[in-house]
Order: C-alpha cells, then structure tokens, then sequence
C-alpha cells in the first residue's frame, strides 16, 4: 500500500525549509528564478506539460521541485543537468521524449538528492548519471521504465573516482526494459565501468523493485568496488541476473530473487559475500560461479540463503579457470524436480548445509546433510522455517567472517535474518537459512511494485499524450514507420492529408502506431501531419516528403540559408543565418525521426559550422532553434544533409 501522506508530508517539509519560493511555467522563468535565487530557496514548477525544456541547475543549495508531485511533465526534447551541490531534485516527470544521445538527467554535483522522479518510455542515451565527481547522491522512490531505444547503453549510471561516491540508489522501481538478455549494454543499474573495478564506489542499492529487465543480461552490473546490494526483489525477469563484474568486493543480502531467471552470476573478482538471501522459482542457474579467464573468482562466500524449487547452483569447474577459495555455509537447498548442484571442483569448502532433493554432485564428506528442512507456506505464499523444522539453533561457526567497509553501515556479522529479525548472539544457536523461525513475521518481499518508485504513478495526477518522435523525413518512395505513442488516458488519430494513413484511428494508454505514406508522385515536396489527440493534450508529427535529392524541408526566411558542402564528410556551415539571435540549438535527428543528439552553439557573423566526425555515413535532418533576446527557443529551420 502506497503512503500518499508521507510523501504529502515529506512534500512539505521541503517547501517549509525554503527560504523563498519561485513559481516557474517554463524555462525562461526557471532561468530568471535561479539567478534570483539563494541556497535555501525554492523553485516551483506549476502543473502542466512541457515540451522542449532544458534545465541547468548551477546555483549550489536549491529546491527544484512540482507542485504537486507528479503532475509536471516534459516530453520531446526534455532534460536536465545538476552542476551544483546540495540541491533536491523532486516530484517530475519525464514521459515520451527523446533526446537521442544525451542523457535524461545528468548529475555532477554533490549531496544531490532526485526523488519521486518518473522516467519512461524515452529515446535517451541514459537516463540518469552521476558523474565521477559527484559524491553522496541519493537516487530515492524514483521510477525507470521502457526506454525505447535499444542501443547499448544503461539506464542508470553511478561513474567511480579515486575517491569512494558513497550514493544511495533507495526505493526505486526498475520496469520492463525490452530486448533479449543478451550482451547489449541496457542494464537497468551499472556501477562502475571496466576501467573502474579497481576502484571503491561503495554504492547502496535498496529496497528496489526489478520486473521484466530483459534489455541486457545484468540487471545490475557491478564493475566497482565494495558496494552493497540489499533488501531488493527481482521478481519475473525471463533473461536477466543480478552480475558481480569487474569490482571486488561485492555484498549481496536480504534479496528476494522469484521466478523465471533472476539469480545471481559472479563473473569476476574476489572477495564477494552473498547471504541471507531467498531464492524461490528460478528456471536458470540460482547462483553461477563463472569460469572465466579474465578475472578468475577467488574467496567467494556464500552464507545462510534459502533456495526453493530453483535451477541450479552452478559452481564453475567448467573450464581451466575454477573458482578457489569458496566457502559455503549454513545455506537451504531444496528441488523438487532438478538436480541442486552442478560443476563443482570438490574443493570447496562446506560448513552446516542441508539439502532436499537430487544433489546432482559427489556428496562431501562434510558439511551437506540431506535432510527436510520442514518450510511451511505462509499467508503471503513464501516458505520459512516450521516450529519442528530441524534448521532452528542448527547453524555452524567456523567461517571468515564478512568485512564492514569504512563509511558504510550494513548487517557484516549477521545479526538481522531476512526480515531483520534478531538473531541469537551465538552462531551455533542460529537458524540455518535465511530466516530465523517466528510465529509472528511472515517471510515475504520488503520491496514491492506498490511500495518503490513515485507514490503519484498509481494517481494518474496528469493526463498524457506523447511520441517518440517529432518529425518523420519520408524518400519519394513510399514507406511504413512505427512510433510510440506514450499515453494514460484514450487517444484518437487523424491525419491531415490522404497520402497519410495509421492503422490506428484510436487507442489507449501506450502502443505502437503504424503509418504509411503513399508514393509520391508529385514533382514537388509535399509535407503532412499526423495527430494524436487524447482529452486537452494532443502531439503533432510533422511528416515531409520529397521527390529525392537533398533538399530544404521548411523554409521560413525571405533571405536563403544555406548549407554546404552537402553531401559532407565531416563538417557543415550555415550561413546568410537570420540576425536578431545570439545563439541556436542543433539537433540532429535521423530519418526515423529519432533525436541523435542536441547541442547549443553560439552563431557568429550570420554563420555556424558543425562538426559530424561521431555520425556514420548516412542522411539525416538538421533542426535548428534559434533563442531570440527574450531567452526562449523557436524552431524555424529544418534542412536535410548527406553524411558520406
């Protein structure tokens, strides 16, 4: 159950430490109210939906917030970068843009927090990053959902110094990325890069929700060191795992992993300690040690978990490099169909374990029992120790013990089982497993989809209406596109001219919508619309077509801008550009009118020259929006190029 009066309350509390308070409708109020502003301040935004808003938040000590939360919304071309400390970030949301290359919300400030923050269904580099600068950002009840394109690049990043970030990933909800589960880069959270596993991060991920994360096989990559990973649930993900990478160090307890795959796979590194973990449901590899000649595992320590009805464990003798140094103790195994091991190097070291079922290895001499545990199902589904269960007061010592690293503060001499109950002083008087028995505590999930990410997502505060898409440059042939259509509420479709056709007339919520444009057959250029209007919101596609050759697609000045050398082969100048404006945003947009990338350049005498060294060979469109004295953008040119 969502507590609306809690974030109601946390809501206030922010207003009430504000200093002053400024209402902003848009960004060159935002603008202005910055400047104005002191740390301590406050900058409102009012309800509505925004399209084409950038922010840069570069005064240390601010409030950036919605009023109320939820019910401000950006779309198309929408972003924002924190340059400075101390600032909160709260309450908006980011539906149905695209960005193309940049990232939805950059961080390089410290002691940032971002909060009930939405974002979903955008076409994005990233959608948030924190930058190796950055120190103690905390990423809380935020939701990250369905980027829609696939390219290979994370949801979430936390970049690493050469001093530890110390951030805090609290409470957020991780849903439906699409793709196969394959080495494709869309993890939903990556700590670190490869480059970086060398480094102390030590990043906190808890109480976060993962469903349906198929865009990668990691559902979070660890490639740093010394974070912890706790108290989160991985419930139906068909493709993916939670992956200790490059980084040594890893602490991974209090876990719910359910159903399809799901597990955890230790690739890399030493030193990783897995405990008090419940695993229930998995049809791939529960837990995998790698053989893997790149960073060959050693002192893997895996300790009271309990793993019902799993795949198996899966312990890499497989290849020339097996794991050294794994101990693994007072851990649950139960399998009703399947066998509970396999590929073990027989050295490893066993210490108070039961199993039920087919062991699926040689049995060691000590350390594995086969024994019925006796879980009985609670109310809530889950199993946990009965009064008879012969797993109470069974637990033995002799194990390394788990480390507490500087600055951190987690369960390192597990004391607390999986609903952070007490456990006995003594470890010979613990439960083997991950919980201890109790007449009173149901053993269930501690994150949830109704407890993580913005309480104001199951509210439907704002109505929306959004594509993925602004533009679409259609050949003299005719073609078919799909676009996404973002949307809460009802929609219907309408085109404005006949050589225009969807397979939709209407629809509800998101989908895909198919158009077809008919071969032209005219010996001019000819430009289109396509509507997508739900309740007040609506959002337009321009759609142009021409008769081949690079060509102007709009043309809005008496005098002629132009572009050369076109086709290019790697730089491009405008000139004859209109007075009157002292700077332009570029964006670069592809035929399937997908945003690559948008920057802003100063135009100098009526010209601007451009770089396209990153572009591979092809055509694209070129939009650019000049700002005019009073501080906004007007779209007023969009011209088509030739990347050789």
């Amino acid at each position: 159950m969502k507590l609306p009066l809690l974030f109601s309350f946390l809501f206030l509390s922010i207003l009430l430490s504000a200093q002053t308070r400024y209402d902003v409708s848009s960004g060159a109020e935002f603008n202005t109210a910055q400047e104005q502003a002191s740390a301590g301040d406050t900058i409102v935004w009012e309800s509505g939906t925004y399209s084409n808003t950038s922010m840069s938040i570069d005064k240390d000590g601010l409030i950036v917030t919605a009023e109320p939360y939820g019910t401000v919304l950006f779309n198309e071309v929408s972003r924002v970068v924190i340059n400075a400390d101390d600032i909160t970030f709260a309450g908006f949301q980011y539906v149905g843009g695209f960005v193309g290359t940049l990232d939805v919300i950059k961080v390089y400030g410290s002691d940032v927090l971002i909060t009930h923050v939405n974002i979903q269904n955008y076409t994005s580099y990233k959608y948030l990053r924190v930058y190796e600068e950055s120190r103690r950002t905390t990423i809380s009840y935020c939701n990250f959902e369905n980027r829609l394109n696939l390219d290979d690049q994370n949801i979430l990043s936390i970049l690493v110094d050469n001093e530890p970030g110390y951030h805090k990933i609290q409470h957020c909800s991780f849903k439906n990325f699409d793709g196969t589960g394959n080495d494709m880069g869309i993890e939903p959270i990556r700590i670190g890069v490869s480059s970086q596993g060398n480094l102390d991060s030590r990043t906190l991920v808890e109480y976060c929700y993962f469903t349906n994360c198929n865009g990668d096989g990691e559902i979070i990559s660890h490639k740093s060191r010394q974070n912890v990973y706790r108290y989160n649930t991985f419930e139906n993900n068909p493709v993916a795992e939670l992956v200790l990478r490059h980084g040594d160090e890893g602490i991974v307890y209090g876990n719910f992993f359910l159903n399809n795959m799901g597990g955890i796979r230790v690739r890399e590194g030493s030193s990783h300690f897995i405990y008090n973990n419940y695993f229930e449901g998995l049809n791939s590899r529960t837990i995998y040690l790698q053989n893997d000649p790149s960073d060959p595992l050693s002192d893997i320590h895996i300790y009271h978990n309990t793993i019902i009805d799993s795949d198996r464990v899966r312990l890499g003798s497989n290849g020339s490099n097996p794991p050294t140094n794994v101990t693994i103790a007072n851990n649950i195994f139960t399998n009703s169909t399947g066998s509970i091991f396999s590929e073990d190097t027989e050295n490893e070291t066993w210490i108070g374990n039961l199993y039920f079922g087919t062991l699926g290895i040689n049995s060691p001499s000590t350390g594995l029992s086969n024994t019925n545990p006796e879980l009985s199902e609670n109310a809530e589904g889950f199993f946990q120790p009965a009064s008879n269960s012969p797993v109470i007061g069974a637990a033995s010592g002799g194990y390394p013990v788990v480390p507490l690293y500087p600055g951190m503060d987690y369960d390192n001499e597990i004391g607390l089982d999986l609903m952070k109950e007490s456990r006995p002083v003594s470890i010979t008087d613990r439960a083997i497993g991950a919980s201890e028995f109790s007449s009173t505590i149901d053993v269930q999930p501690h994150a949830t989809e109704m407890n993580t990410g913005p309480s104001y997502l199951f509210d439907n505060l704002v109505d929306y209406v959004t594509a993925n898409v602004a533009q679409l440059y259609i050949g003299e042939d005719g073609e078919n596109r799909s676009i996404m259509v973002s949307s809460n509420i009802d929609w219907t479709v309408t085109s404005s001219t006949n050589w225009i056709s969807t397979n939709l007339s209407s629809g509800s919520g998101d989908s895909q919508l198919n158009i077809t444009i008919d071969l032209n057959q005219e010996t001019v250029n000819r430009s289109g619309t396509v509507t997508i209007t739900g309740g007040t919101q609506s959002v337009t596609i321009d759609v142009f077509q021409d008769a081949g050759g690079p060509v102007a697609v709009i043309e809005n000045f008496e005098s002629e801008v132009l572009l050369f050398p076109n086709p290019t082969d790697g730089r491009i100048r405008l000139s004859n550009l209109p007075s009157g404006n002292y700077s332009s945003l570029v964006e670069l947009v592809d035929l399937n009118g997908r945003s690559l990338s948008s920057k802003e350049y100063q135009i100098s005498d009526k010209e601007l020259v451009i770089g396209l060294d990153e572009l591979v060979p092809g055509t694209y469109l070129l939009n650019l929006k000049f700002r005019n004295e009073s501080g906004t953008f007007n779209t007023v040119l969009t011209r088509k190029f030739v990347r050789n």
